[in-house]
Order: C-alpha cells, then sequence, then structure tokens
C-alpha cells in the first residue's frame, strides 16, 4: 500500500512540475511525418512507407486546425512506375500543451489523388481520417512525436452496416514525426 501512494505521489509531482515548467505552445507547426501502415509492418515490408508533411495551425493552446499530404506510391508495394498516389487530409485537431508531453487527437476529412504521365484523377469519394499521438517537446522551436492515423473510406456504410469489413491493419498508418514550432 505504501508503494501505492508512493508512485501516486510521485505522478503528480512529475505532472505538477512538467505544467509549472510547460513551454509555449507553438501556433504554428511545420512537420514531416514518415508512416508505415501495421499490415506492412506485420509483413515486414520496410520499402513501403509513406512520408508527408504537415502544417497545422493552433487558433487557441488546445485546438488548431491542420493539413497533410502524405505520398502513398511510388513507395507503396505493386504501385505502377511512374505513378504518385498523394493522400489529402484536412482535420480540426485537440492537443492538451503538458508542458514536455503533448497529446492530442484530430479528425477530419481525406481525399486520394494519384497523378500519373497522362493525368491527374481526385477520387469523388471523401474517406474520413482520425489520428492520435503524442508530441515530445525536446527544445522551444523541435518537437518529436509518434501517433497513428486511421483512412476510413466509407465511414457512413460502416456505421449503417452496408460495409461489413474493413482491413484495419491497412487502413492504420503509424508513424513518427518531427516538427518545428514557430
Amino acid at each position: 500500500m505504501k508503494s501505492m501512494k508512493r508512485i501516486i505521489v510521485i505522478m503528480i509531482i512529475c505532472v505538477t512540475m512538467g505544467t509549472a515548467f510547460a513551454a509555449t505552445p507553438s501556433v504554428f507547426d511545420v512537420g514531416i511525418l514518415n508512416y508505415y501502415k501495421i499490415q506492412n509492418l506485420v509483413d515486414q515490408d520496410f520499402a513501403s512507407y509513406t512520408p508527408g508533411v504537415r502544417l497545422e495551425t493552433h487558433i487557441t493552446p488546445w485546438f488548431g486546425l491542420g493539413a497533410d499530404v502524405l505520398l502513398e506510391a511510388p513507395f507503396a508495394a505493386g504501385a505502377p512506375a511512374g505513378t504518385y498516389n498523394f493522400i489529402g487530409t484536412t482535420d480540426v485537431s485537440f492537443r492538451a500543451s503538458l508542458g514536455f508531453f503533448e497529446p492530442f487527437l484530430a479528425v477530419g476529412p481525406a481525399y486520394q489523388v494519384t497523378v500519373d504521365s497522362t493525368s491527374v484523377t481526385l477520387t469523388t469519394d471523401v474517406s474520413y481520417s482520425a489520428r492520435a499521438g503524442f508530441d515530445f517537446n525536446i527544445t522551444d522551436i523541435l518537437t518529436v512525436g509518434a501517433e497513428g492515423k486511421l483512412i476510413v473510406n466509407d465511414l457512413p456504410g460502416l456505421i449503417d452496416g452496408s460495409v461489413t469489413s474493413v482491413d484495419w491493419l491497412d487502413a492504420t498508418y503509424v508513424g513518427l514525426s518531427i516538427k518545428a514550432k514557430f
């Protein structure tokens, strides 16, 4: 029982000290992303990664708007040569600025654009994305984070039951981010 009390006291001290020495939350972030689909990790297919960039602005310390662009092909296995598959997402984000540690959650629509040598194709169906993770504020302008991102192609169908199965391993991305904060 004494050890449980000690653990609770230590946790309260850490949270209090982290909040007391909190860095000023950023107003604008520019980030570099490196994702893997969970299915690719299970298959140990480390060549099929998905790089990306993120721009995010925070209206308040806990609420912001963001936009990501991920480049899925030509890095995905089986992608035709000369084809680029972009996934663009916009989202609203919620974060808890706890000093060194910042957990976050973001949700919003996602769009897929395919560019090849002859055409540019935008899918007409809107997908939906949700991401959650945490950032470590290394310095006042540098953040390193880990996150997961789920992209569901038919959320209304999933809710009303017309879509009975989703390949969750192929729809979920996990990765690391590096952000410059301003």
